[in-house]
């Protein structure tokens, strides 16, 4: 059990400075631990026992300070003190309530006791969004995997910013692209995601998203970029050109073999069907509202795409399914298939229908996986 405070402020001392604010106790004493971004402190009573932990300086964004407290808008430094109840609980406490005082005066700034700080209430949660547009890309993996982050990035900033990333990383505490922009996505993704997905979180309407690993040595034996938001912001001619425009360049840029865009009922049912090892399972059951293929896979597909609109190019075909992005994918009646079911995996598991449990019989053969973890059709 501990008693918690922080003291929130405008100024950062150096560890030896802040060892100053302690002494000026002469019943305090302190073991500090030098650190890249403050000090951590054992600070001890006059008689050898410890008495808290001090840690700091932390520098703040305004999303990291306290709810309900805009006196401390203002502020942008943290301390945190620490103090474990023993024997000497009281007596600790006490002291570390006169220390926090102290550096509150010498950073300009406040004590947060925690113990007496009333429960924030809770926000209120957004309603949930009525649909979701879904966009994925994929490609096989190569020489290029690890600049998968920096094509996405730069083809958001040209063609559509708002499916750029708020924070990303491999793990919390994620890097704040306002801080990082560009060049720290791609440096992160390049060192640190070689065996690790990144994880993406956005501002409205982007609500988040993921990027796969880049090593070649990966079962799957492809990557995926998968962005997922609320579809009722898209409902405007301008921005739907946006978003196409957007999904189309990065299929190029990244050379996927198959991209899709499509609005769905749930956030977590994108429109391809999940493999259990990586590989590519096949084409979505319905069709998307866009679909991007490469040349060999259009070759293959497009004697059956006989409705919608069909736009070549040297680098892939853009099918586009029907006029309007806001039209739900997931009706209240199944419709049939878009393609021949040769071109679809089989989802049996009875408890995941998401689940692909055979490959689609029919796909360019360089996309078939040499491991063969899942059966074909």
């Amino acid at each position: 059990m501990s008693y918690d405070l922080d003291v929130f402020g405008t100024l950062s001392l150096s560890a030896r400075q802040l060892v100053d604010v302690l002494v000026e106790d002469r019943a305090l004493h302190a073991q500090v631990d030098p650190g890249s971004g403050g000090i951590s402190a054992v600070v001890q009573a006059d008689s050898g026992e410890h008495c808290f932990i001090l840690d700091g300086p932390t520098r703040l964004e305004r999303e990291d300070l306290p709810e309900g407290r805009p006196d401390l808008t203002r502020l942008r430094v943290q301390y945190s003190i620490s103090v474990t109840y023993d024997g000497q609980g009281e007596t600790n406490t006490a002291l570390a309530l006169a220390f926090a005082d102290r550096l509150a005066q010498r950073v300009k700034g406040t004590v947060v006791d925690w113990q007496t700080e009333p429960e924030p209430a809770a926000p209120a949660l957004p309603p949930e969004p009525e649909y979701f547009l879904h966009l994925e890309w994929f490609r096989g993996l190569d020489d290029d995997g690890d600049a998968f982050a920096a094509h996405y990035v730069a083809s958001a900033e040209e063609f559509f910013p708002r499916a750029l990333p708020r924070t990303f990383g491999c793990w919390s505490p994620f890097a704040k692209f306002a801080k990082e922009g560009a060049a720290g996505v791609d440096r992160l993704y390049r060192e640190e995601c070689a065996s690790q997905r990144m994880q993406i979180s956005g501002r409205k309407p982007l609500i988040y998203g993921f990027l796969d690993e880049w090593s070649r040595d990966q079962i799957g034996e492809r990557q995926r970029l998968g962005l997922v938001f609320d579809a009722s912001t898209l409902l405007k001619p301008r921005l739907a050109g946006a978003v196409e425009a957007f999904f189309v360049d990065l299929a190029r840029r990244t050379d996927s073999f198959f991209a899709c865009a499509d609005v769905r009922r749930s956030r977590y049912n994108p429109p391809v069907a999940m493999a259990r090892w990586g590989e590519w399972t096949g084409l979505p059951r319905q069709a998307p509202w866009l679909s991007w293929f490469a040349p060999d896979y259009a070759a293959l597909v497009q004697p059956h795409l006989t409705t919608g609109e069909l736009r070549e190019s040297d680098r892939g075909l853009l099918h586009v399914s029907r006029p309007s992005p806001a039209i739900p994918a997931s009706a209240s009646i199944e419709r049939e298939p878009w393609v021949p079911e040769d071109f679809l995996p089989l989802q049996g598991d009875a408890d995941d229908r998401r689940v692909a449990t055979a490959t689609a019989r029919i796909m360019p053969e360089r996309l078939r996986s040499t491991r063969g973890l899942t059966r074909s059709r």
